[in-house]
């Protein structure tokens, strides 16, 4: 060998071995390599390769569930999404973003179908895509804490994975806390709390957080009273087609709260 070789081979065998040796996610029968580029192509196919399973999974799920095979059907759907949230992040959705995209959408209109269920299996996803910090599966999770739906109801769950999902800026999760605090459940009401979540929510234009809102202003609950401030929340809320807001407004109007205005609310 001429010797001017010897230091190049040298160093090619001392990259090979101190880069990360990357295997199939799908394919065991396939080598491991060192190529990011590669490994990602190789995940691209396994992202299509997943799709397609999960699709055949959800088509066989759908037959069993006609013949009143519920248990398989679950086991069907569960297993076909925690197979397609595996794809779901990854390097190689960069480089292949369309595919990637194809995989989110996959996975969204799945979901959508296993929701619709009642399989206890959903309680395990909502745990598994909680642990991966997915706001949506924590606010779903504590709602089924807070019902008592396919867990013991637990009303300190309940708050645990709600404020988790608010804390990722989870819209819906502020209407549940305020909700939570303002009823008082698993502890004593906290108006001034609830205020708080309550008007995250009017500010998104919930209707329903506008017409507690409402509520608090007129009874001093919480912040300082004002039966203007509550005529105001209850109009905007009125304004979207709360029924609750419309009666309210016709109460105040009724006990002289505030002036019935000659058009609208």
């Amino acid at each position: 060998m001429p010797r001017f070789l010897f230091p190049l081979m040298l160093a090619a065998t001392l990259t090979l071995g101190n880069g990360a040796a990357f295997a199939s996610s799908c394919d065991p029968s396939e080598t491991d390599v060192s190529d990011t580029s590669i490994m990602h192509y190789r995940e691209s196919k396994c992202a299509r390769k997943v799709m397609d399973q999960a699709d055949a999974a959800f088509k066989e799920g759908e037959q069993l569930e006609k013949h009143g095979e519920m248990s398989r059907m679950c086991s069907n759907f569960n297993s076909a999404l925690l197979q397609l949230d595996s794809y779901r992040r990854g390097d190689w959705r960069d480089k292949y973003s369309r595919i990637a995209k194809e995989v989110d959408e996959n996975f969204a209109d799945r979901l959508a179908r296993f929701e619709k269920t009642i399989c206890p299996q959903k309680i395990q996803l909502y745990r598994h895509l909680s642990g991966k910090g997915d706001a949506w599966a924590m606010f779903r999770l504590g709602t089924s804490y807070a019902k008592g739906i396919g867990v013991r109801q637990n009303d300190s769950e309940a708050l645990n994975w709600l404020q988790q999902a608010a804390n990722r800026d989870y819209p819906e999760a502020y209407m549940a806390l305020g909700i939570m605090y303002s009823d008082g459940m698993a502890f004593a009401p906290d108006y001034r709390i609830a205020f708080a979540w309550f008007s995250k929510s009017a500010a998104l234009n919930n209707a329903e957080a506008q017409f507690q809102l409402g509520g608090l202003y007129r009874k001093g609950m919480g912040v300082e009273k004002s039966l203007n401030q509550a005529v105001e929340w209850y109009r905007k809320a009125a304004e979207q087609g709360h029924e609750g807001a419309k009666a309210r407004l016709k109460e105040m109007y009724r006990a002289k709260e505030a002036k019935e205005p000659l058009f609208g609310y």
